[in-house]
């Protein structure tokens, strides 16, 4: 899964894959978000994944004018994405256990659609916003 928010417009770009992410799917991923924005500028808080460091990768980050913001190692609670992603794997979780109980047939792609459509801007920008408190603390 690649997915983007922002305080201001909430989940703006998602992709899901059945299979691990390689540098190619975030080439496209970026160059779907640079079509996207046009010239505005697009600072991405990334966090460790081998792909987002990537040395094929590294060089589109300068084309497309997207400024790469690593995030320390071992530290979930600064990118507020991770946030997010937690509200949509206990909603897909909430929607897999209520189609159990119910014996009703289960969609992983179209539940997976529905728990990130679940997500509003509203919950997105405070995330990111307490994800800038706790970065400030840390700065401070």
């Amino acid at each position: 899964m690649i997915a983007t928010i922002s305080e201001a417009g909430g989940v703006e770009l998602v992709r899901s894959y059945t299979r691990a992410i390689v540098a190619g799917d975030f080439i496209a991923y970026l160059k779907l978000l640079r079509r996207k924005y046009g010239n505005t500028p697009i600072a991405l808080y990334l966090d460790q994944l081998q792909v987002h460091k990537a040395r094929d990768v590294r060089p589109w980050y300068r084309q497309l004018d997207i400024m790469p913001i690593l995030n320390v190692g071992y530290s979930p609670e600064l990118n507020a994405i991770e946030a997010v992603f937690s509200k949509v794997k206990a909603q897909f979780n909430r929607n897999r256990l209520n189609c159990l109980v119910n014996k009703t047939g289960f969609n992983v792609e179209r539940e997976i659609r529905a728990a990130f459509a679940a997500i509003t801007a509203k919950h997105c920008a405070a995330c990111v916003r307490k994800s800038l408190h706790i970065l400030d603390r840390y700065v401070n």
